[in-house]
């Protein structure tokens, strides 16, 4: 009963996460489904710049910050995504995030979520077209901090 109740709030609260808009409940817990519960102590790494990206993590509870070249860049707080980009693209990762306050997340690794990205393309496009706006906005971001230090 707990652990019902338990999915129940997270599918709640992960409908929130803008790369997931517009996807049906049975989409989002396939992809929470696929994922697995995993907490990090404070100053435990997540993701490491340069290494390969092989799972994308949805912060539930907690802090991290987001490092490229031991410069921090930003905080996290839940509910966010971590590490989407790398998992697409197969690009390695652009920074290092390493939390800041202990941390409870949802690990999905990129076999996992490639398996379900084939396996329903609407699910697919949906998220696609949701992680290019965030990029965007993302962009639209730095450009404007960019455009203040000149």
């Amino acid at each position: 009963m707990a652990k019902r109740a338990r999915e129940v709030d997270n599918l709640k609260i992960i409908e929130k996460i803008p790369i997931f808009r517009g996807l049906s409940l049975g989409q989002v817990k396939r992809l929470l489904d696929a994922g697995e519960t995993r907490k990090f102590g404070i100053g435990q790494t997540l993701c490491r710049q340069e290494d390969k990206s092989t799972d994308l993590f949805i912060l539930m509870v907690g802090e991290v910050a987001v490092q490229v070249s031991r410069s921090e860049m930003a905080r996290i707080t839940p509910v966010e995504v971590i590490g989407e980009m790398g998992v697409i693209t197969t690009q390695p990762r652009s920074a290092t995030v390493e939390a800041t306050k202990a941390c409870t997340a949802i690990v999905i690794s990129k076999i996992h979520f490639d398996q379900i990205l084939k396996s329903d393309h609407e699910l697919a496009a949906k998220l696609y077209k949701n992680v290019i706006e965030a990029m965007g906005r993302r962009l639209r971001n730095a450009n404007e901090i960019t455009s203040t230090l000149i």
